[in-house]
């Protein structure tokens, strides 16, 4: 135990000393996330505030309904915990030079799994703590809530949940390395992700939004009432469902039948945490083993030369060529970035062929322009996240050994642009083909479609320019994970950035299009001019802002590495 608080203290003196230290770039840095935080935090209670409000007072569907909604927020959010933490939980205990290190000094197995594991958890999670407290503030203001409501709900419920999440997934991830080589890694990794897709998909099956509300619609105008007797019983097992438990009875007074709910949570993490440690203390080790012998195995020279492989002669420009492969097999050997891409990808083609099949069109000109600016931003939001978690990083893994590729004879402009060229072409083909899937149903509104086409290939342009452009300015080339790079405070102001843009960008089109989806349900008048000058407004400014994070870019690389 000497030895845990030893090494946590001096983690902690080191976070310390080089998040305050009194340099220029910190002090711009500290301020600007600490600005940039503060306003997005803000944001977030007052849209939690606006929401409760408009739920259960505008619209009056009541309290069980908003609670229900609440719990599938939260089954989403523990599953991207859950994801996540398998994703880092690997490159943290498996590829890091850390505990490669620390496996060398008189460190018991259990004491280094159980650091990491905490290093891991709060470092990734900071963000989330943020922002969740600031939802919590807002959805607690409506019911006009005491400090103890607050306090209770972080600390008791909110912080165990993630945990549970948390632990769940190391345990997996310990058994996965340990026992792959008897199945194999590719086949083990397809097996979970087919397992995540099955549980994810069953769940809301199951749960059904759209059918809960009609059957809950049934009983109208006697909607505030509890309609527990419509939850599958497979549900009432999941940590989301008794959050959401919890705090309905705590609105609605019952503070015993709440608070054995918090019970429940915070027996299940306590037994999911010892069982945890248990299992790290007795597979830890020779999982940590099983993973250098697939690096070792990774590593055996082949008969024949595989496809990109550099000892292949290439048709292109050899300068190029060289430069190309060097990016794939920079992205293939690190096994996070090809698992996690795997991953999105699967959901990504989830999402296109749900929305597909989903009719977007409303009656009402308001209901059609919040409906689809909802699946504008989110083929928005989805273009932003993937170019965070990937480009932003792709400049840092280039690693301490970048030197000689600078040194090479080859002008670094053309390092960077070649990087970005590799980046924006498939995330621009991977944006016109959302536009694409989730316009089926608006098909006979081209000038619609045509708008969406440009606007998220602004946001392509500008995602790719400002994470790659950023991650050049903020490169830290001693960090070779790359999702602790991707989820850095560093990278969380460029997050808070990206969001601020898809806020412009609902600014600026909103009214346009409500306009212009007046006009077509209710022909009511409207000047098509006005939706082109936005359609064209955000294009400029998207050009101007995105060429501004690219000439940085480009700048930062005449630096002395």
């Amino acid at each position: 135990m000497k030895i845990l608080i030893h090494i946590a203290r001096f983690k902690i003196l080191s976070f310390l000393k080089q998040s305050f230290e009194l340099k220029v770039k910190n002090i711009f840095r500290n301020l600007a996330s600490a600005i940039i935080f503060g306003g997005f935090a803000l944001g977030a209670f007052y849209a939690t505030r606006v929401g409760t409000d408009y739920l259960l007072d505008t619209a009056k569907l009541g309290s069980f309904l908003l609670h229900r909604f609440l719990s599938m927020i939260l089954f989403v959010y523990f599953v991207s915990i859950n994801v996540g933490n398998i994703i880092v939980s690997y490159a943290t205990f498996y590829r890091s030079s850390e505990v490669q290190y620390y496996m060398t000094k008189p460190v018991s197995h259990t004491e280094l799994f159980l650091i990491k594991f905490f290093d891991n958890f709060f470092y990734s999670s900071s963000a989330f703590f943020i922002i969740a407290f600031a939802v919590l503030l807002g959805y607690g203001s409506h019911f006009h809530m005491d400090w103890l409501f607050y306090l209770r709900t972080l600390f008791l419920m909110l912080i165990p949940f993630m945990l549970i999440a948390g632990c769940l997934a190391v345990i997996l991830i310990l058994f996965l390395v340990r026992y792959a080589g008897r199945i194999g890694v590719k086949k083990l990794v397809a097996l979970l992700t087919m397992l995540y897709i099955g549980f994810l998909t069953g769940y809301f099956t199951i749960t059904s939004p759209l059918k809960l509300v009609a059957r809950i619609l049934q009983h109208y105008p006697n909607l505030d009432q509890y309609f527990g007797y419509l939850d599958h019983w497979m549900t009432k097992y999941l940590p989301n469902y008794w959050i959401a438990e919890s705090l309905y009875w705590t609105m609605k007074g019952d503070h015993a039948l709440a608070f054995s709910y918090t019970i429940l949570i915070l027996i299940t993490t306590i037994i999911l945490f010892c069982a945890m440690v248990l299992v790290g203390k007795k597979i830890f080790f020779t999982s940590w083993l099983a993973s250098l012998e697939f690096s070792a195995s990774g590593n055996t020279k082949r008969e024949k030369p595989r496809v990109f492989s550099l000892e292949r002669k290439s048709k292109i420009n050899l300068q190029s060529s060289v430069l190309l492969k060097k990016e794939f097999w920079q992205f293939v050997r690190e096994p996070s970035q090809w698992i996690h891409s795997g991953i999105i990808t699967l959901l990504v083609l989830l999402f296109m062929v749900s929305i597909s099949n989903i009719n977007l069109k409303q009656n009402m000109p308001f209901l059609q322009t919040v409906s689809y600016m909802v699946v504008l931003l989110f083929n928005s939001f989805l273009i932003v996240s993937i170019a965070l978690r990937f480009i932003y990083p792709s400049m840092s893994i280039e690693g301490p050994n970048f030197w000689s590729v600078l040194s090479s004879p080859v002008k670094r402009n053309k390092i960077f642009m070649l990087k970005y060229w590799i980046w924006f072409v498939p995330v621009l083909l991977l944006s016109e083909l959302l536009v694409l899937f989730s316009h089926r149903s608006l098909m006979e509104f081209p000038v619609l479609v045509n708008s969406a086409a440009l606007l998220t290939a602004s946001v392509a342009f500008i995602s790719v320019s400002m994470n790659l452009g950023m991650g050049s300015y903020f490169a830290d080339f001693k960090e070779k994970n790359p999702i602790r790079i991707a989820s850095s405070q560093n990278a969380t102001l460029i997050f808070l950035l990206s969001i601020i843009y898809l806020t412009l960008l609902v600014a600026s089109t909103f009214i346009p299009l409500n306009g212009f989806f007046a006009y077509m349900l209710k022909g009511v008048p409207f000047e098509l001019n006005s939706l082109f000058i936005s359609t064209a407004s955000f294009i400029l400014v998207s050009g101007v802002v995105g060429s501004f994070f690219l000439i940085t870019g480009i700048r930062t690389m005449r630096r002395d590495y």
